[in-house]
């Protein structure tokens, strides 16, 4: 399913949740605290730039695809006042494999996809949350906005794109990959749901919006001992879909 759609589908949940949120169960009220636990899906909306190695030469119809990853998630929530709160999002490393397109062929011509490696990423987000319905509601939708921090780790080359520098651009050391922190906005929609009068246990759905944009670098050395540099700007900019159970404090 694409990921405007899986985006659509919980947005019309949510909406349908607040329509009929007039059960008056459990206070959802300034100073509560809400933590929960659940799995998630980063799905990627990804572009990037063209390849340019050593800062002048392009490499004409080059992309780098982000294959989805998933992962545990934690959140929570405080309430600083009635109908406000701060969020948090964090998660266990997600790991995304990665490809390119449109490596120059020795053959002639240019490669298809080409498994280029993986990476791993934390992607910690802090929104502020607003939960329209009345205080006392069994079923709290919210929404809210932020900033989102993205740190990238365990950055993995595969044997088949070292092979590739090795024949094609007389790499002679091993190739690193780096991608850059990245900061960005970041957007969020959800709802809780408790499971009865006097339980503060509770359901949970999530999907969250984030500007994740970073700078990719590949380096080796060459048969000349000089060092080559592969560069372009990946746009990750994933939709995070999450469901999981929560206690309220």
């Amino acid at each position: 399913m694409k990921a405007a759609n899986k985006a659509a589908i919980l947005t019309a949940a949510v909406l349908a949740a607040t329509l009929g949120a007039n059960q008056c169960l459990a206070d959802y009220e300034q100073g509560d605290f809400i933590a929960r636990i659940g799995w998630g899906l980063v799905d990627p909306d990804d572009d990037s730039e063209l390849l340019v190695i050593d800062s002048s030469v392009r490499l004409p119809d080059t992309r780098v695809y982000v294959d989805e990853g998933d992962s545990a998630t934690i959140t929570g929530t405080w309430l600083f006042a009635d109908h406000f709160g701060l969020g948090l999002l964090a998660a266990l490393p997600f790991e995304h494999d990665l490809a390119v397109v449109g490596l120059p062929d020795p053959a002639g011509g240019l490669l298809g996809r080409v498994d280029l490696g993986s990476i791993e990423h934390l992607p910690p987000t802090l929104t502020v949350q607003w939960f329209p319905v009345c205080k006392e509601s069994w079923v709290q939708p919210y929404v809210g906005i932020g900033v989102n921090f993205t740190t990238f780790m365990d950055e993995d080359l595969s044997r088949i794109a070292q092979d590739y520098f090795d024949d094609v651009l007389g790499a002679s050391s091993k190739a690193n990959l780096k991608l850059d922190d990245s900061w960005g906005l970041a957007g969020e929609l959800g709802v809780d749901i408790m499971f009865g009068r006097d339980s503060n246990w509770l359901f949970n759905a999530a999907v969250w919006y984030l500007d994740i944009d970073t700078d990719a670098k590949i380096s080796f050395r060459n048969d000349q001992g000089y060092r080559t540099r592969i560069t372009t700007n990946v746009d990750i900019d994933p939709f995070v879909y999450s469901i999981g159970l929560g206690y309220k404090f």
